[in-house]
């Protein structure tokens, strides 16, 4: 669904109005249907300044044509970002969420059918087909990190859907009880490599940085001169780098999808 200048002024119209009994604003909700009408729903959340709660009775007349979730942020404290529990969301439900935080003027929107984690920040001059669409994804933990660059790529350039691994809090990725690439990567349809194998194109590195569990995904792009991919973690963008030095050494295994 594209977030379309029509859209924008429905939310805006909404969001700008929402006020609770004491004429105190809070953040308005609602839903976006299939057609581009936006409905106005009510926040029923017992703090309806920090958060919003629809009730699905409220959703259910429309669930059917529903193509997207919209919520407002309206104090100056609160991000115009999208918070974890929104993306979460966003995935269980398999639609698209929409901020707009009325004092900013900004917006945010993330798509989890999408390819790119920041659709209103993906740059024009590139396709999902073009290497340097996946360059500059700012990381955040479940939203846009190095697994979620692993599946971009394969699903953009590679045409193969592989699929996604629940996640919590990025603190959970160095607890010793952490284990998502080890466990779940067979299940998304990889091999492990033998040690010594001879490496190709798009295979996946496993890596521990930090830590003792493997928590780090890049894609190997060309073999033969160790170009790579990845998105390192907080405060870093995706990124290629060389494979080979200290990469090789924080490595614990390869893997090659084998599931066409």
């Amino acid at each position: 669904m594209l977030l379309s200048d029509k859209i924008k002024q429905q939310v805006i119209n909404f969001t700008k109005t929402a006020r609770d009994r004491n004429n105190n604003p809070i953040e308005a909700c609602g839903v976006v249907l299939s057609d581009g009408e936006v409905l106005d729903m009510n926040n029923v959340s017992p703090d309806p300044q920090h958060n919003f709660i629809i009730e699905n009775s409220e959703i259910e007349p429309v669930r059917d044509r529903v193509a997207a979730i919209y919520h407002s942020h309206c104090l100056q404290s609160q991000p115009a970002m999208l918070s974890q529990v929104d993306i979460a969301n966003s995935k269980a439900a398999k639609l698209p969420y929409i901020l707009y935080h009325t004092i900013f003027d900004r917006w945010d929107y993330y798509d989890p059918n999408g390819i790119h984690p920041y659709p209103l920040e993906q740059s024009p001059k590139y396709t999902p087909k073009d290497l340097d669409f996946y360059l500059l994804w700012r990381f955040t933990y479940n939203r846009s990190d190095c697994y979620t660059l692993v599946r971009g790529y394969y699903k953009g350039m590679l045409g193969i859907d592989i699929p996604d691994f629940p996640r919590g809090n990025v603190t959970e990725t160095t607890d010793s009880k952490w284990d998502m690439f080890t466990d779940n990567f067979a299940k998304a349809g990889f091999a492990k490599l033998d040690r010594g194998s001879p490496l190709q194109s798009n295979d996946i590195i496993l890596m521990c940085i930090q830590g003792t569990r493997t928590h780090h995904a890049a894609i190997l792009l060309d073999p033969k001169t160790g170009k790579s991919l990845h998105n390192l973690g907080e405060g870093r963008w995706s990124t290629f780098f060389i494979y080979g030095g200290y990469w090789a050494t924080r490595t614990r295994f390869i893997c090659r999808y084998a599931h066409h």
